[in-house]
């Protein structure tokens, strides 16, 4: 059972919110391995730094998931997202549609992307977030998050600030409160290393995915 922490607050719902001095304190908290609770635009996430597999391990023991599913990567751009994986036609076609927002895109990993994942996972899951201060926080850590829902394990996702707090106060060494979650849904996840493949339909359904994917 994970030990009771001390769990610091802090409530903004845009960049402009958030005082320097806690973004600040946010991503380097980040940098040294501390797990935030936070908002998106799909819903509430949990995250750390994804270059220390330590870390990992704390959001696996937390959020008590299987540690064989690997953690998708949170990025604050499409260019950044480029340094850790290796683009096709598909997945730059679809990144252009869709990011920032509620798509996440299964892809082979570069050589320095083989740091955010393990040797046994062919791919690597990542998403440019369609919220402005997740991103804001992200580029001021300077380091890709790994990151899962804000729930339990077989518990449903969460969307609201206190639905965080209630469930993870203690347990989390942050939470960012910024109010309800615009999406509400998680982030559709498409595997587009080789050709196009529909790993789970959320807030973009399958069709909406094939047709941003016709010639024009």
């Amino acid at each position: 059972m994970t030990e009771a922490i001390r769990t610091r607050t802090f409530h903004a719902r845009t960049a402009q919110d958030l005082p320097k001095e806690a973004l600040r304190e946010l991503a380097q908290a980040v940098r040294e391995m501390k797990v935030l609770a936070f908002p998106t635009d799909t819903v509430y996430g949990l995250g750390c730094t994804g270059l220390i597999k330590a870390a990992l391990r704390r959001i696996y023991e937390i959020k008590r998931r299987d540690s064989m599913k690997p953690l998708p990567i949170l990025v604050h751009s499409v260019e950044e997202a480029r340094r850790w994986a290796e683009f096709t036609p598909e997945a730059a076609a679809l990144a252009e549609r869709f990011w920032p927002g509620p798509l996440t895109l299964a892809l082979t990993p570069t050589c320095e992307g083989r740091l955010l994942t393990f040797a046994e996972y062919p791919t690597l899951a990542l998403r440019v977030p369609a919220h402005e201060l997740l991103r804001s926080l992200i580029k001021e850590s300077a380091v890709p998050w790994a990151s899962t829902s804000a729930n339990l394990s077989g518990r449903p996702s969460l969307t609201e600030g206190p639905q965080v707090s209630a469930e993870f106060e203690g347990r989390v060494d942050y939470i960012l409160d910024g109010g309800p979650c615009p999406g509400g849904v998680e982030s559709t996840v498409v595997d587009a290393s080789r050709g196009v493949r529909v790993l789970r339909e959320g807030a973009l359904t399958r069709e909406v995915v094939e047709e941003a994917l016709k010639p024009r």
